[in-house]
C-alpha cells in the first residue's frame, strides 16, 4: 500500500492548546513564503503522531497539500519517506505543474521510483551524475517546490529517530534549500533511549541552526487533560472523571497510548469502579494489550498478525492473499473497535501506535512468525515484485521455512538499488544478511561477503570492512585469500592504517597460491603489496615491488589492473625527484578512471594530483586536482574523500592567506572526522591547529601548558620543537634540536618528513646554531626548486628555496639572496600570499644581517612589502615579527560573471560546505539573505546546484 495520508482515528483528542498555538503561529509563517520545521520529541506513546495528524487535518481543510511518510525500524530502507512523499507528489500535482520540470531534472529520481518513468517517460540520468547524492536530492526539491509554488505544502515524516543516514542527508539538502518556500515539515521522533541515536541527534542539531527549525517536546497530559479522556472517551461524569483522573494520571504518567490502553482495560472490568483494584499501569498495559488480543476468535487473531508482520501500515488486499477476504475485513473491523488499527484516509490501515504493533509481535512464536512473513511476502511478490525492500525484508525472516533462496535474490537487488542511491552502509548490511542466508542459488556466501566489505569501505566503517576481509582471508580457496588480502590492505590505507597487517596477510596467500607471476590476481597483490610496504615506512621495498607489478600491468594490457597499479604507486613517497614522474601516474591514472567510470581511482588520482602540483609548483594542476576532489567529494557520499577534499582545501585556502577559512574548514575536519576513523586524523588535526594558531598570534593561550621539560617520549618531537621555537622557549628548543638533529634518520621514512625538516630549520635560525644548520642544510637541499609539504596536504610551508635560504644566512653563505629570490618567485606563481609574506620577512632580516640598506631591494623594501601582505591576511606571527599592527585587507581584484565581493564571500562558504543559516550566522545576515544571494550566484554562475558552483569557485581560483 502506497503512504499516501496520516490515519485517522476516533480516539478523543484532548489538550495540547500551547503546542497547537505554536503550531497555527508556525503556519503563517509558511503563509508568509517562510519555510518551517518543526520536530515533535518526546517519548513512545506520548501523541507525537496524534499531534501531527491533527495539525495535517486541520490544515488539509485550509488548501494546504499534505504528504506523509515514515520511517521503519525493521525495513530500513534509504530514503524511504521521500519515495512515498515523491509519489504522491506525483499523482496529487496537476500535469501542468509537473511539466515545469524538465525531464532531465527530474531524470534521479528514476533511482527511488518507477512513478518517474510515467510522468517523464523521456527521462534518462545523466551517466556523470549516476552516483551523484546532489543531482538525485536537487531533483526531489524540484518537485516538492513545484507542488509548493501552486498551494502550501505539508510534509509529515513519521518516526525519524529510525531514519538511516541517506534519509537524513536529504532531509538536510531539502530543508536548506527551500528557505523561502511555502512548505511546512512536521517530524516525530522519540527522543528516549534506545531509539535515540547520535546519527540523528547531530543531523538535527545542525538543522536546528536554521531559520524556521523548531523543536516540540511532548511530555504526558495534565491531570485536568486525563480527566477530559475520560469525559469525551468514556462518557463517565466529569465529577467522577475529575476524582479518578489523579490516579490515572499517577498511574499512566499522561502518556496518551498508556491511558487509552488503561482505559480499555479498565472498561472491560467494570469502568472507574476498577481503578481500585490494584491493577498497575503502565505496566499492567502490555498485559491489558495481550488480553485485548486472547479474547479474539482465532481467525481475527491470525488476520491482526500477519498486519502486524506487514508493518505498521497494512493493506487489506495483501491480508487477503490466501484467507478470506470476508474473514479479513472482520478482522481488522474488530482491530478498530478494540484501538488497535485506526483507519486511514485511503481505505488503508495502520497500527495505532508501535507499542500496539510490537505487542502483537511479542506473543507470535518464532514459527508463527516465519510463516506470516512468507505469507506476505508471496502476496507482495504476487502484485508488486519491484518492492525489492519489502520483499527481501520478508523473505529472510521466512528463511528458515525454505525461502532462503528468494530473501538472497530480492536482498542483492535491495542492496544494488542502495548502492544506486549512494546508501553505502545499508547496502554493506542488505549483503550481510544475504551472506546468511546460505542459499543454494545465487551469488555465493564469498562474493556477498566481498560486496559487504565493499560498501562498508566506500561508507567509511573501514574497521568493519577489514574484520569481513580478513575472515575471507581464511577460506580455503587460495584465490579467494589472496583477493581477500588486497581487499584487506584497500581498507587499510584510506584511513593510513599500518601496512604491517596487510603485509602479512598479502605475504601469506601470495606463499600459499600456485598462481603464475604474471596471473593479473598476483600482479595485483604484489601491486598492493608494494603500497602496504610504503605504510610501514619502507619506500624502498615499495618502489621496488611497485614497479615490477606496474610493468607487469602494463604488458598483460588489462585496463582496470593498470589503473590499480598506478593507484598503489603513488604512495612511494612525498619526494621531489619522484614527483613529476607520480603527478604523470596521477593524470593517466584520472584519465582511466574516468573512462572505466570508477570513483575508487578517480579519487586517490585527483587527491595526488593536488599533492604532486602543491609540491612542483604546478598552480594550474593544484586548482584542477582541487576542483575534481572538491566535486567528488560533495557528489559522491564517502568520507574518505570528504576528508581528504578537506585537507586540500584547506591546505589552499592556509597558502593564499584565507586564514578563516582554513580554520573553519580544519574545524569542519575535526567535527566531522575526529572518530570517524578510529581516531587516525587526530594527529593530522593538531598539526593544522598549530599551523593556524602560530600565523594568527594564538599560541599563547597554550603557553601556561608547556614547561620546556615535557618528556620526549611522550610527544611528537618535530611538533614539541615548533612549538618551543614559536614560544621563544630557547634553551628546552636547543636541548631538543640537538636531540633531534642525531635522531633524524628515525623520522626520515615518515609521511611528516618535510615538515619534519621545516621545523628543525625554523628552530636552527631561531638559535642561529650553526651546526645544526650544517646538518640541516644538505637534506633541505634535496627539495631545492619545490616546495614543502607535511603528509598529503596536512601541512604546507611554501618554497624549500626560503629554507635554504635561511640555513645559508644562518652560515654566511653567499647563495643565500638565490634562494630567496628562487623562493618568492614560487611564492608568486603559486598565487600564495601567506608564504610570500614568509618569505619577503626572511629576506628582509638576512639584509639586515648581512647586507644593510646597500643591496636593492633593500631590508626596509623587503619589510613594506611583506607588512602589507601580512596586514593584508592577518598574518600576526609576521607583524610581530615586524613590529606593526594589522591593518584592513586590501581591495580585491575584479571578479568572474558579474559576482560581488559578498556573493563572493557566500560562494567560499556554501563551498565550506555551509548552510544556510551558518552563512547568515557568519556574515551576520539572516538565512533568507543568504539564500537569496545563493540564488543570484547560482544564476549568475550557470550553476545546476550548490556542488557544481563550489566546482565554479575552484575553477576560477575564488577559493
Amino acid at each position: 500500500m502506497t503512504e499516501s495520508t496520516p490515519p485517522s482515528s476516533a480516539t478523543a483528542f484532548v489538550g495540547r492548546r500551547a503546542e497547537i498555538a505554536r503550531l497555527e503561529a508556525v503556519w503563517a509563517a509558511v503563509e508568509g513564503d517562510r519555510r518551517q520545521v518543526v520536530f515533535v520529541g518526546g517519548e513512545p506513546g506520548v501523541g507525537k503522531t496524534r499531534l501531527v495528524n491533527e495539525a495535517a487535518a486541520a490544515l488539509r481543510t485550509q488548501g494546504a497539500t499534505v504528504l506523509w511518510g515514515a520511517c521503519h525500524e525493521d525495513l530500513d530502507i534509504p530514503y524511504r519517506p521521500f519515495v512515498a512523499i515523491l509519489e504522491q507528489a506525483i499523482a496529487q500535482t496537476p500535469p501542468e505543474v509537473l511539466r515545469a520540470v524538465a525531464p532531465a531534472a527530474a531524470a534521479p529520481l528514476r533511482r527511488l521510483t518507477s512513478s518517474v518513468s510515467r510522468y517523464w517517460p523521456s527521462a534518462e540520468p545523466d551517466p556523470g551524475d549516476r552516483d551523484s547524492r546532489p543531482a538525485l536530492f536537487d531533483a526531489l526539491t524540484r518537485i516538492l517546490v513545484a507542488a509548493a509554488e501552486r498551494c502550501p505544502l505539508v510534509l509529515v515524516l513519521e518516526d525519524l529517530h529510525w531514519a538511516p543516514e541517506p534519509t537524513l542527508a536529504m532531509l538536510s539538502h531539502l530543508v536548506e534549500s527551500t528557505a523561502g518556500e511555502r512548505l511546512l515539515v512536521l517530524a516525530t521522533l522519540r527522543t528516549t533511549a534506545p531509539d535515540r541515536t547520535d546519527a540523528v541527534s547531530f543531523a538535527l542539531a545542525e538543522l536546528h541552526r536554521l531559520d524556521g527549525v523548531g523543536r516540540i517536546d511532548l511530555v504526558g497530559l495534565s491531570t485536568e487533560d486525563v480527566a477530559e479522556y475520560l469525559v469525551r472517551a468514556g462518557g463517565v461524569s466529569r465529577g467522577s472523571a475529575r476524582s479518578a483522573a489523579p490516579v490515572l494520571r499517577d498511574h499512566t504518567g499522561g502518556n496518551p497510548f498508556f491511558l487509552q490502553e488503561y482505559w480499555h482495560d479498565l472498561a472491560t472490568r467494570g469502568g472507574l469502579t476498577a481503578v481500585g483494584s490494584g491493577v498497575a499501569a503502565p505496566r499492567s498495559v502490555q498485559d491489558a494489550l495481550a488480553r485485548r488480543l486472547a479474547a479474539f476468535d482465532a481467525d481475527h487473531a491470525r488476520v491482526i498478525e500477519l498486519a502486524a508482520v506487514a508493518g505498521d501500515l497494512v493493506d487489506p488486499e495483501i491480508l487477503a492473499e490466501g484467507l478470506d477476504s470476508n474473514d479479513v475485513l472482520a478482522g481488522i473491523d474488530v482491530g478498530v473497535r478494540a484501538g488497535l488499527l485506526v483507519a486511514g484516509a485511503d481505505g488503508g490501515y495502520r497500527f495505532a501506535h508501535a507499542l500496539a504493533r510490537r505487542a502483537v509481535l511479542d506473543r507470535m512464536t518464532a514459527g508463527d512468525l516465519a510463516s506470516a512473513h512468507a505469507r506476505i511476502a508471496l502476496a507482495i511478490e504476487a502484485r508488486d515484485s519491484t518492492q525489492v525492500a519489502a520483499l527481501a525484508h520478508h523473505y529472510f525472516r521466512a528463511r528458515a521455512l525454505g525461502y532462503a533462496d528468494q530473501a538472497v535474490h530480492y536482498l542483492v537487488l535491495a542492496a544494488r538499488q542502495a548502492e544506486r542511491g549512494i546508501a553505502h552502509r545499508e547496502a554493506a548490511v542488505l549483503y550481510e544478511r544475504a551472506a546468511q542466508a546460505h542459499a543454494a542459488r545465487g551469488p555465493t556466501r564469498i562474493e556477498l561477503l566481498s560486496a559487504a566489505a565493499r560498501c562498508h569501505l566506500h561508507g567509511g566503517d573501514f574497521p568493519t570492512a577489514r574484520r569481513l576481509y580478513e575472515d575471507l582471508s581464511t577460506d580455503d580457496d587460495p584465490r579467494v585469500r589472496l583477493a581477500a588480502a588486497i581487499g584487506y590492505e584497500n581498507a587499510s590505507w584510506r584511513p593510513s592504517a599500518s601496512g604491517q597487517r596487510s603485509l602479512a596477510l598479502l605475504s601469506e596467500a601470495l606463499s600459499a597460491s600456485t598462481l603464475d607471476r604474471d596471473d593479473p590476481l598476483t600482479v595485483r597483490a604484489r601491486a598492493s603489496m608494494g603500497r602496504a610496504a610504503s605504510f610501514t615506512g619502507d619506500f624502498q621495498q615499495a618502489r621496488r615491488i611497485g614497479e615490477d607489478a606496474l610493468t607487469r600491468a602494463r604488458a598483460i594490457g588489462d585496463t582496470e589492473l593498470l589503473a590499480h597499479a598506478l593507484s598503489t604507486t603513488l604512495w612511494q613517497g612525498i619526494r621531489p625527484d619522484l614527483a613529476p614522474e607520480l603527478l604523470a601516474r596521477a593524470v593517466e591514472l584520472n584519465e582511466i578512471g574516468s573512462r572505466l567510470g570508477d570513483d575508487d581511482y578517480r579519487g586517490p588520482a585527483a587527491f595526488h594530483r593536488a599533492v604532486f602540483a602543491y609540491l612542483l609548483g604546478d598552480e594550474p594542476a593544484w586548482s584542477s586536482a582541487q576542483c575534481e576532489l572538491t566535486e567528488l567529494a560533495l557528489t559522491r557520499g564517502q568520507p574518505f574523500f570528504r576528508y581528504v577534499a578537506g585537507c586540500s582545501r584547506g591546505a589552499h585556502r592556509f597558502a593564499v592567506g584565507d586564514l578563516a577559512g582554513a580554520e573553519r574548514i580544519s574545524d569542519w575536519l575535526d567535527d566531522q572526522f575526529a572518530h570517524e576513523f578510529g581516531g587516525a586524523t587526530e594527529g593530522s588535526w593538531g598539526v593544522q591547529q598549530f599551523m593556524l594558531r602560530r600565523v594568527t598570534g594564538r599560541l599563547e593561550q597554550v603557553r601556561p601548558l608547556v614547561t620546556g621539560g615535557e618528556s620526549f617520549g611522550d610527544h611528537w618531537l618535530p611538533g614539541l620543537l615548533a612549538l618551543y621555537t614559536e614560544l621563544e622557549m630557547w634553551q628546552p628548543a636547543a636541548r631538543l634540536l640537538t636531540y633531534l638533529c642525531d635522531r633524524l634518520d628515525d623520522h626520515r621514512l615518515g609521511a611528516q618528513w618535510a615538515g619534519v625538516l621545516a621545523f628543525a630549520t625554523e628552530a636552527a635560525v631561531g638559535l642561529h646554531d650553526t651546526a645544526a644548520a650544517a646538518r640541516l642544510r644538505p637534506l633541505l637541499a634535496e627539495y631545492a626548486g619545490s616546495n614543502l609539504m607535511a603528509g598529503a596536504s596536512v601541512a604546507v610551508f611554501g618554497s624549500a628555496d626560503r629554507y635554504l635560504a635561511e640555513l645559508d644566512s644562518v652560515l654566511g653563505a653567499s647563495s643565500a639572496d638565490q634562494h630567496f629570490e628562487r623562493a618568492l618567485a614560487m611564492d608568486r606563481r603559486m598565487g600564495a600570499v601567506t608564504h610570500q609574506a614568509e618569505t619577503l620577512a626572511a629576506w628582509s632580516r638576512h639584509r639586515l644581517r648581512h647586507s644593510g640598506a646597500v643591496a636593492r631591494p633593500t631590508a626596509a623594501d623587503l619589510a613594506t612589502e611583506a607588512r602589507a601582505l601580512a596586514r593584508r591576511i592577518g598574518h600576526h606571527r609576521i607583524l610581530r615579527e615586524l613590529d606593526a599592527e594589522p591593518a584592513p585587507r586590501a581591495e580585491r581584484v575584479a571578479l568572474p560573471n558579474g559576482l560581488t565581493e559578498r556573493e563572493v564571500e557566500v560562494l567560499r562558504l556554501v563551498a565550506d560546505g555551509l548552510s544556510n543559516r551558518e552563512i547568515g550566522e557568519h556574515l551576520f545576515i539572516s538565512a533568507n539573505t543568504a539564500a537569496n544571494h545563493v540564488r543570484s550566484i547560482l544564476i549568475k554562475t550557470a550553476a545546476p546546484n550548490r556542488t557544481r558552483a563550489a566546482v565554479f569557485a575552484t575553477e576560477h581560483g575564488l577559493l
